[in-house]
């Protein structure tokens, strides 16, 4: 049977918070020797650190598009039928 999904949304914020809740429950498992539990942990840890470098990527892609229109708009060409002096 295909196991079911379900899409939620978080704030970076919410997500590195949850990544710093996975770590300690991850090591509080090995701790107490729950080898399956801190692998499981590991697992889903691994799965929002990916997430949150999607998220940065975006972000930092976002910005350099930015910044490019912005140059683009204050350019020298932004203007045909300007004439500088």
């Amino acid at each position: 049977m295909k196991e079911s999904t379900a899409l939620i949304k978080l704030t970076k914020s919410e997500i590195e918070w949850t990544i710093i809740a996975l770590v300690y429950s991850q090591k509080a498992a090995e701790h107490f020797t729950q080898w399956d539990d801190a692998k499981m942990y590991e697992r889903i840890r691994k799965d929002f650190v990916k997430i949150k470098e999607n998220i940065r990527q975006g972000e930092k892609e976002i910005e350099t598009r930015n910044q490019a229109k912005e140059e683009n708009r204050n350019g020298p060409q932004a203007c045909e039928s300007c004439v500088d002096w």
